[in-house]
């Protein structure tokens, strides 16, 4: 149970970030199209890391040296104030770059000297090379393959429903935006889509009534743990223990007594009737074992 918690989660967690990749679009800071290409390919997570890597490259990057060596640009990259300097091999037949600060091999994210390169070679896209599909919004819709390369089923199917899901989104959107502008358009399609879900709840109860012999989740977590859920709950709940000096106030017991602060003592001390004393032979709230008078003279 606690597993299947711990996967709802993640989930759920998964289920925003694809929202959020699907309807937010993030903001671009530069007018390149390297960023705009950046902003429609990866999720909006990993696109903020590659803006701040563009940002650093375009306008705190610049050129040390320039060579050429068996049909390779050599780019010598310098970072702002940084000592260091950053060699950059680009190969202008197939846009292969390689950069000596190896972000790319380490976290998969084009580094900002690379960057530089692109935008001064006037690339307008991210080459394909450098973009992990694991890192863009489309990572969990392309198929899986088993050990022999055939595409698994039960992916396919999956990938089909996600399809069809989108679609069905789309045809939303696009009837809620026909629509907006009219009232009584308005007015229809709600009445469709009321008529339409009322459709499908039917449908939907139907179903669950012809398959109510299928075994349910409560009679899966019964077989898991090895005991059926009781008609009648007997367990009662324990009585409440006192310990010496805790002052709990347990009423029926007999241990109902608790600490009193010295203005309730006043208060019911003063509600007393007064007694004369033995020792002194006044009147008051004492007498002669705790007199005042005994005391002093003590």
């Amino acid at each position: 149970m606690r597993f299947e918690s711990a996967l709802d989660a993640q989930r759920h967690t998964q289920g925003q970030f694809d929202n959020d990749s699907k309807h937010k679009h993030p903001e671009c800071k530069t007018s390149f199209a390297l960023e705009k290409h950046a902003s429609k390919i990866y999720t909006v997570s990993v696109f903020y890391d590659f803006q701040e890597e563009l940002e650093i490259g375009c306008f705190h990057c610049g050129l040390e040296e320039y060579k050429k060596e068996n049909g390779f640009e050599i780019f010598t990259i310098r970072e702002g104030c940084r000592i260091r300097k950053f060699d950059v091999s680009f190969n202008p037949a197939n846009l292969d770059s390689k950069c000596m600060c190896k972000m790319f091999e380490r976290l998969g994210i084009p580094c900002r000297h690379m960057v530089w390169v692109w935008k001064a070679k006037m690339i307008e896209y991210i080459p394909d090379a450098y973009v992990l599909n694991r890192w863009t919004s489309l990572a969990t819709k392309t198929p899986i393959f088993d050990l022999e390369g055939n595409i698994l089923e039960a992916c396919v199917n999956f990938v089909d429903c996600k399809r069809m899901l989108n679609e069905l989104w789309s045809e939303i959107h696009t009837c809620v935006s026909l629509a907006q502008g009219n009232e009584e358009d308005l007015t229809d399609l709600v009445k469709n889509l009321k008529g339409l879900r009322l459709n499908l709840e039917a449908k939907k109860s139907s179903n669950n009534h012809e398959n109510n012999g299928s075994p349910s989740k409560a009679t899966d977590i019964e077989l898991l743990i090895g005991a059926t859920l009781p008609t009648e709950i007997v367990v009662k709940p324990p009585k409440i223990s006192k310990n010496k000096g805790t002052g709990v106030h347990v009423p029926g017991t007999g241990s109902d007594k608790r600490l009193k602060g010295d203005k309730e003592k006043a208060i019911e001390q003063s509600q007393k009737k007064k007694r004369l004393c033995r020792g002194c032979g006044e009147l008051g709230y004492h007498d002669i074992r705790n007199c005042p008078h005994k005391v002093k003279e003590n």
